[in-house]
């Protein structure tokens, strides 16, 4: 079976270098953020999520010369698998946590915002690996 066609946009090196550096960026903010509870945590979650979208996108640029360019952040996990199954991953529990961060008016815990941190440093940490 044939995997399922995607909306993507094509792009450069110096593309994936730029949206590497917004996540980076997102992700530098989140970490202040973190420093506070209440709702704070929503907006730390809410950063790290950015970050990793960004960050995948930069992954996707620098090893397939395409990022996913739709609304379904899901679609944009499934064109990160085609890379990497574990940052697919990664990117798919961040997005899990966009609608209670973005949307959501009760408070994030802790705990997911460790867990978004963990799963945005890695996303980060790999598209500065690949667009060097």
């Amino acid at each position: 079976m044939s995997p399922k066609k995607l909306t993507t946009r094509d792009a450069d090196k110096a593309w994936a270098r730029g949206r590497r550096d917004v996540g980076a960026k997102y992700l530098e903010v989140a970490e202040l953020a973190a420093t506070e509870d209440g709702e704070a945590i929503n907006v730390c979650v809410g950063l790290a999520v950015l970050a990793g979208i960004a960050a995948a996108d930069a992954i996707c640029v620098s090893a397939l010369g395409h990022y996913y360019s739709g609304s379904d952040h899901a679609a944009a996990a499934d064109l990160l698998g085609r890379v990497d199954k574990d940052l697919a991953s990664k990117l798919r529990s961040l997005l899990s946590l966009k609608p209670g961060a973005h949307y959501g008016n009760a408070l994030l815990t802790s705990a997911q915002r460790a867990s978004a941190l963990r799963a945005g440093h890695a996303l980060v940490d790999e598209a500065r690996q690949r667009t060097i």
